[in-house]
């Protein structure tokens, strides 16, 4: 009596090995892009939570000097993989009238850079990708 093992050729496991190896590559490749989005995604956020800590400082104070608040503001959201500060908007130097939050990457950005939301609501850059 003749007993048939079954199992698998070695053509087989290689086939399988080549499948799996093509789909870790194809995973892999796409996985800094996605943490790039993330990061953007995360840096945007905070951009709109600190343009309305300060819509809500002005609306309390006519102001969006932190000089005509009792307390000091509260400190800037964070996000991941960028430095936020702001500023007043473009060449104006009226803080009362416009301010502009930025988000620098501490990597680079080569699609959006600096991501910046001003108080009257302009958004730069405006590529549509950098706003998620």
């Amino acid at each position: 009596m003749r007993r048939h093992l079954r199992a698998f050729t070695l053509l087989e496991l290689m086939v399988v090995l080549v499948v799996v190896a093509a789909l870790a590559f194809v995973a892999t490749s796409s996985w800094p892009a996605y943490w790039q989005r993330m990061r953007r995604a995360a840096a945007g956020a905070a951009l709109v939570s600190a343009v309305a800590q300060l819509e809500l400082r002005h609306a309390r104070t006519g102001s969006f000097e932190p000089s005509t608040l009792l307390t000091p503001p509260p400190p800037l959201p964070q996000a991941d993989g960028y430095k936020l500060y702001s500023q007043p908007c473009g060449n104006d130097r009226n803080e009362e009238r416009c301010v502009e939050m930025a988000a620098m990457p501490l990597h680079p950005d080569p699609l959006c850079g600096t991501l910046t939301l001003t108080t009257t609501g302009e958004r730069r850059p405006a590529i549509p990708a950098c706003w998620p």
